[in-house]
């Protein structure tokens, strides 16, 4: 089969990618990046299968919805920046809809979950050259608990660029715990008001480090990278006028060793914006709701680069 390679250049701010071989420069000094192969094109994920909540935890970060069965696989690039090993940590929750205080070992034993990469077809979506590396076996208790609690090492090898990501991130954690605190409120009170108002290109520009970074290990194209940004901004200011909810109900979490931060939410709730079950216990505390009904989070993992004082949004 003829190898099909596009070359495509993606401007990284404030970004040192170590590869030499995913590295350029242009003529103003901006590093790029060069889209790989398109057989290269590696994404790393974790299947589940699960029909009651759990959440799945990537290089000490949370990758995926907090008490939610899930039936689908998490992608990871995201969430490593190069080549390595890695953690991934399962938890497994009681249903709280059902007002179950603990997860039984046969609900255990029912969850599945696997770690293994796959080829996308940008063009078609089709997912090629699917692979398995490691089954996740899970060693369940013999009596129920609150909540189980798993871990596992796995490798990732053949990623085709490095990011600098929060890798050159202060340590959070070394900072006073309430004056942290206070910072990140403040800035995500900013971003509340920003979606709040609609403001797409004030959006743009936060997430801009973010965008970029997503579309080298999302392996886009220039056209598909302006487009997202552009549907980004679009979708702001159609969905997120006058609909964002007050920042409340929210606790500090630290990620990736400390180096990310973010709120979620701490409470269950039963119903959510007329939909039930709507439990919106762990999302990120940027809510938007529904013009009719349910409601979407836009979760921000800030990190401060060194030297700075002036939070970065790096993922969601």
């Amino acid at each position: 089969m003829k190898k099909l390679v596009f070359l495509f250049i993606v401007f990284l701010m404030n970004t040192n990618c170590n590869n030499p071989k995913n590295k350029a420069t242009d003529k103003t000094g901006e590093e790029m990046i060069q889209q790989t192969a398109k057989e290269k094109q590696i994404t790393y994920t974790i299947n589940a299968n699960a029909t009651i909540p759990v959440a799945i935890y990537f290089n000490d970060i949370k990758i995926s919805e907090e008490n939610t069965p899930l039936n689908s696989s998490v992608d990871v690039n995201g969430y490593a920046l190069k080549n390595g090993k890695y953690k991934i940590k399962i938890q497994i929750f009681p249903v709280f809809r059902r007002g179950d205080t603990t997860v039984s070992p046969e609900d255990i034993k029912s969850c599945q979950f696997t770690f293994g990469s796959y080829v996308r077809d940008r063009g078609t979506g089709d997912i090629l050259d699917p692979k398995t590396y490691t089954k996740l076996s899970i060693k369940a208790p013999d009596s129920p608990v609150p909540y189980f609690e798993q871990e596992w090492e796995v490798e990732i090898k053949d990623l085709p660029y490095d990011l600098a990501g929060w890798s050159k991130g202060q340590d959070l954690s070394k900072m006073d715990k309430k004056e942290l605190e206070k910072k990140v409120v403040s800035f995500h009170e900013k971003v509340r008001e920003i979606l709040n108002q609609g403001n797409g290109n004030q959006w743009a520009d936060l997430t801009k480090k973010r965008a970029a970074e997503t579309a080298v290990f999302y392996y886009s194209t220039p056209e598909q990278q302006t487009t997202s940004v552009s549907e980004n901004k679009t979708s702001v200011e159609k969905y997120c006028t006058n609909m964002m909810i007050p920042l409340e109900d929210y606790e500090l979490k630290l990620y990736a060793g400390g180096k990310l931060a973010t709120l979620e939410r701490k409470n269950h709730t039963m119903e959510f914006n007329h939909k039930s079950p709507l439990d919106i216990k762990g999302w990120g505390a940027l809510i938007r709701k529904g013009q009719k009904s349910g409601a979407a989070d836009y979760r921000i993992l800030l990190y401060l680069p060194e030297g700075s004082n002036e939070f970065v949004i790096i993922r969601k």
